[in-house]
Order: C-alpha cells, then sequence, then structure tokens
C-alpha cells in the first residue's frame, strides 16, 4: 500500500517533533509462564539458494519463544536487531511511524539459561509460523510470544529474499527482491515449504534442538507439531502439511492460497481466519480449497480487521501511543481494532486452534457462541 506525496509530506511535517521512549510490548492473554526466545540461523547443505543466484546453501533464520517456570531472571531484549529496527523505521515512516520507532521496542523474556526450568517434564507441542511475503519473522513477535505462553514451542521462520530484510547473527544483511509475477510467487511458496520442511527435520537433532531451545532439558513432543502461516504463510501452512504427512494440522491467517493443495486438498484440520470481507465469497482461493478439506475445518471473519491485524504492528502502534494520531486511510493496513485487542483475538483464535489438534481435541472457542469476541464471526 503506498501513500501520495502530498500525504507523506504531511505526515512527515506531523511527526518530525514527535519522540519515542522506550516501550515493552507485553505477553497477551491469561497465561501462565514465562518465556524466554533465542534467534539462530540453520544451513541446508543439501539445497541451493534459489533466489541467491550464486551457488550458495539455503540458509534461514529462526526465532525460538519456549516457555519456562520459576524464571530466575528476566530480562529486556530489543524487539528487533539494529539493522532491522533501522530498515522497519525507515519503511514505515511513510505510514505514520516516528523515526526510530522500531529501536524503542522491547520484550520482556526470560533469561534462557540452564537455571531456567522447563514448564512441563513431558516434551511440549510444536508450533511452526511463517509470516507475510515482505515482512520479517520480527513482527510477529510478540503474538508469537503470547503462544509460547499458553504452553507451546515457537519457531518463526525468516525466509531470505522472501522477506523484506533478514539480519543474521554475523552481521549480514540480505534484504527482499521483488516477488510479483506468478512464477516467483510459486517459486517462493516452494522456497517457504522446503524451508519449513527443513526446519521440521532439524527438530529430531538433539543438538539442533539444544541449540534453539538452550538448556531445556527436554525436547518437543514429534508427533505433536501444527503449522501456521500469515499472508504467503498461510499458503505456505497449507503446502506443508501436503509435503509432511506427521504434521497435525494447519492454520492460514488471511492468507490467499497458492498451488497444489487448491486441488488436492487436505485430510487433516485446517482453519481459514480473514479480516473483514475475507472470506470464500471474496476470495476464489478459499472457496476452492474449501471444497478439498476432508478433515475438520473451520472459517472465521474477524470484523474491523485489516490484513496486518494478524501482526505485532496494531499493538506497536497502541502501545506508542499512536493508533489515534496515524493518518486517514491507515485503517486499510492495520484495521480499526483498537492493538490490544486485535493481538488478544489473534492470540485466542491460534491457542484455542493448537490446543483443539495438539492438546484436547476439544474445539471449546471454536465451537462458536462465544461472546467474549464479538468481532468473530463464524462463516462456515
Amino acid at each position: 500500500m503506498g501513500l501520495s506525496a502530498t500525504l507523506l509530506c504531511a505526515l512527515l511535517s506531523l511527526f518530525s517533533s514527535l519522540t519515542v521512549s522506550a516501550a515493552v510490548l507485553p505477553v497477551i492473554g491469561t497465561h501462565p509462564f514465562d518465556v524466554a526466545t533465542t534467534s539462530t540461523f540453520l544451513t541446508d547443505p543439501e539445497r541451493l539458494d534459489l533466489f541467491a543466484n550464486d551457488s550458495r546453501a539455503r540458509s534461514i533464520m529462526v526465532s525460538s519463544f519456549y516457555p519456562v517456570s520459576a524464571c530466575r531472571q528476566n530480562r529486556f531484549m530489543p524487539y528487533m536487531p539494529p539493522a532491522t529496527a533501522a530498515f522497519q523505521s525507515e519503511k514505515f515512516a511513510a505510514y505514520g511511524l516516528p523515526n526510530g520507532s522500531f529501536q524503542s521496542l522491547a520484550l520482556k523474556t526470560c533469561h534462557a539459561s540452564t537455571n531456567s526450568r522447563p514448564c512441563s517434564s513431558k516434551p511440549l507441542p510444536l508450533v511452526l509460523f511463517s509470516g507475510a511475503l515482505g515482512t520479517s519473522r520480527l513482527l510477529y513477535s510478540s503474538m508469537l510470544q503470547s503462544v509460547a505462553a499458553a504452553g507451546y514451542l515457537v519457531l518463526s521462520i525468516d525466509h531470505p529474499y522472501d522477506a523484506d530484510v533478514v539480519e543474521f547473527l554475523d552481521g549480514t544483511i540480505i534484504t527482499g527482491t521483488d516477488i510479483s509475477s506468478d512464477a516467483e510467487v510459486e517459486l517462493a511458496l516452494v522456497t517457504r515449504t522446503d524451508d519449513i520442511a527443513f526446519l521440521h527435520r532439524q527438530m529430531a537433532n538433539s543438538s539442533i534442538t539444544e541449540k534453539i531451545f538452550p538448556g531445556q532439558l527436554r525436547g518437543h513432543d514429534g508427533q505433536k507439531t501444527a503449522v501456521i502461516g500469515h499472508s504467503l504463510g498461510g499458503a505456505a501452512a497449507a503446502a506443508a502439511l501436503l509435503q509432511i504427512p506427521s504434521l497435525r494440522g494447519g492454520l492460514n491467517l488471511d492468507g490467499t492460497m497458492f498451488g497444489p493443495v487448491l486441488t488436492a486438498g487436505l485430510d487433516r484440520p485446517f482453519m481459514l481466519v480473514g479480516h473483514e470481507n475475507k472470506t470464500q465469497e471474496t476470495d476464489p482461493s478459499w472457496k476452492a480449497v474449501w471444497l478439498n478439506l476432508k478433515g475438520w475445518k473451520k472459517e472465521f471473519e474477524v470484523r474491523g480487521a485489516a490484513h496486518y491485524s494478524f501482526s505485532d504492528l496494531p499493538l506497536v502502534t497502541s502501545i506508542l501511543s499512536l493508533q489515534n494520531k496515524l493518518p486517514p486511510g491507515i485503517e486499510q493496513l492495520l484495521g480499526t481494532v483498537e492493538g490490544h485487542r486485535t493481538i488478544e483475538i489473534t492470540v485466542a483464535y491460534v491457542t484455542a486452534f493448537l490446543d483443539m489438534v495438539l492438546k484436547s481435541g476439544e474445539d471449546g472457542l471454536l465451537g462458536g457462541g462465544n461472546e467474549r469476541f464479538s468481532e468473530v464471526v463464524e462463516v462456515a
């Protein structure tokens, strides 16, 4: 979404005098656990990076979020590393966020160490997450921290050249390429799906799990893994279900569907959650895939939501006290629901789906008739 030059100039004038103080993004929901987080990179020696065009092996960046009890030491960690924060601040200045917005944000996490006790003596279910095209995995960190606090191991993937910017631990920066044609989108979808499958395989390697979930003396439950995605990540979630038989279920947050799954369908639980007016009636890909979903399935519409309601962005604007100061038209990106409420809705429905698929087997909140979330409409 672009802004006119006149509006952009007005925004720059309006926000030039604003200063941003440090702000902590909260864990949303009544969840019982502290959460530790790490970032690492993994390289797949069996695959070339088809976007790099230089015969390098495919590497990905991964953020992990995992619940702990009796946390010995909390810490405030930057929401993003420096180069990524600067990139995002410049990018979103065009939408009215003042300079330094992302540099000012932090997450309160448990300092990962052998002194932090796992929240369970049993292996925990695992959740794999893939974000939107042209979007950093880090723009979902607060949401995914909240999901982890409900008792899940969560891994969020950056797909280099597909994400707008990926900052590796050694300081290497990969900015996104222009992915717009049908062929490019299909290549991105295949690459994302292979990234998810590669990460899933790595979870059987104890040295990798110790790197990702340090000092936690327990692995994930390999029989209990689900995949979630936003936008193109939602299409990748469906494609991963098709490719990885052991995945228990998948959830698509607001993503148009692509690829073989449209006709092949799925035999495991799959849920669609769309922003206002994104339903089977407005997205032909949703109608096509719906007819071929043979397992448990649900479709929800969130009234007042827009495409990036399913990220941290609405919460970021609320935390920075900007939600009522942004320019007209921003609701087309962030929706009209207050930021804390927006992420509360997303986390509630994501965790309800995960609880059903990976824990209790009961649909709970997804069964309908819940008055807590009047914004959410069950479509099918």
